[in-house]
């Protein structure tokens, strides 16, 4: 008899005394035939396997032994991620962060080495960089990345390692072109790192054209729901291995329950997030048509500097979710503002089906110091908005009420 077989039979066999088949009753039971229709969760630490087959799978053969290797769960995850950016492979990080850090890491920086940066990247990932990375010797440039032939001239002077952007600036929304920018960097030796956070796959899947490594914070628009952190790498084949082997020795795992949360949030992401975007930019063409906010960023709106193009950057025409607006005031102006909304949600992310108001300089761009914020076109009184899935007359009525408080 196998291994499994007796610990199946265990909890009635009459050689172990009663409190040991309470431990082990109802557990490791042979599956009956059918599939669930949700994929389960699996929160196992460990897999049992005949030895010769777990040496089998230690040694690089499908299974599962240990969940800091596999987790069932968090591996239908990384499978349903990859065939949506039509990757060759996915991994899944216990947040947007460890994801971002993981792609840096597979670029397998020294000292010397050069990494350029957009300009406009989110504040925690120019941290990143400026914390872990450039002590250890190496060249983080930023630069504006919406001007090609500079960025070229760049590329041509740092030779980089790698280039890391994001499609859709945070808070300015500014849009790149990452087809261009993916073949430029190519041409210079560089590897491509985009962080598809705020298009998700619905407006872009930038392997398709080229780019080396996508990034997800399954925080925001893939899980959707505000319930679980987790971050999603997608890769060509000749990283795999690398990311793997560095998640195996660090640890960076997404648990299970995360991983089945932001599975089933895919499930309804072309609802919620189509339904964000028509919202977004209704609520920014009623926001402008007013003179309650200095200014009101939304590529759609005919002020954006990228609105021209936008067809050529999206061919869907949705232009993301979030509308970033720009109070007369500074920090207090702001903090009013903020204590009126009474539908809106002061909260620090954006992608949840609830409509989010963020304050850039207190939250996202914190670290970044006043001079550094004006050199990104952050001003003191701008507000980021990441619009929800709610009846937009709603939305639209509080923030107003709340710019006249």
């Amino acid at each position: 008899m196998d291994v499994a077989t007796i610990m199946q039979n265990s909890h009635r066999d009459s050689r172990w005394q009663l409190s040991t088949r309470l431990v082990h009753a109802g557990e490791r039971l042979a599956a009956a035939p059918g599939l669930p229709t949700v994929h389960p969760i699996s929160m196992s630490n460990t897999y049992v396997a005949p030895p010769e087959v777990m040496d089998e799978i230690l040694g690089g053969a499908p299974g599962y032994t240990y969940g800091r290797h596999h987790n069932p769960t968090v591996d239908a995850l990384t499978h349903a991620m990859a065939g949506l950016e039509e990757g060759e492979a996915a991994l899944a990080y216990a947040s947007g962060m460890a994801a971002i850090h993981a792609a840096l890491a597979a670029m397998e920086l020294g000292p010397g080495d050069a990494l350029l940066l957009s300009r406009d990247l989110y504040g925690a990932s120019l941290n990143l960089v400026d914390q872990l990375l450039c002590p250890l010797g190496i060249q983080a440039e930023t630069a504006d990345l919406t001007d090609l032939a500079a960025v070229e001239a760049l590329l041509s002077r740092l030779r980089p390692r790698a280039m890391l952007f994001e499609l859709i600036s945070n808070p300015l929304l500014r849009i790149l072109d990452g087809p261009a920018l993916t073949e430029l960097a190519h041409r210079y030796g560089a590897r491509v790192i985009v962080d598809n956070t705020f298009t998700t796959p619905l407006l872009a899947r930038p392997l398709t054209y080229g780019a080396d490594l996508v990034v997800h914070s399954a925080t925001k628009y893939l899980g959707g729901h505000g319930d679980a952190i987790g971050g999603i790498l997608v890769t060509r084949p000749e990283f795999y291995e690398t990311l793997y082997r560095q998640q195996k020795l660090l640890g960076t795992i997404l648990g299970p329950f995360e991983a089945w949360l932001i599975h089933r949030g895919l499930k309804t992401l072309d609802l919620r997030f189509r339904r964000q975007c028509q919202n977004a930019q209704k609520l920014a063409v009623r926001l402008a048509d007013g003179d309650h906010f200095l200014a009101v960023h939304y590529p759609a709106l005919p002020s954006h500097p990228e609105s021209g193009r936008l067809s050529t950057f999206f061919p869907g025409g949705e232009a993301g979710a979030v509308v970033t607006l720009e109070l007369d005031g500074g920090k207090e102006r702001v903090f009013r503002f903020l204590k009126a909304l009474q539908l809106v949600v002061p909260a620090t992310t954006v992608g949840d089906v609830y409509t989010l108001a963020l304050y850039p300089a207190m939250a996202s761009h914190r670290s970044q110091s006043p001079a550094e914020r004006r050199a990104m076109g952050i001003t003191d009184g701008m507000v980021r908005i990441a619009v929800g899935i709610e009846a937009l007359e709603d939305i639209a009525q509080d923030i107003l009420q709340a710019a006249s408080a």
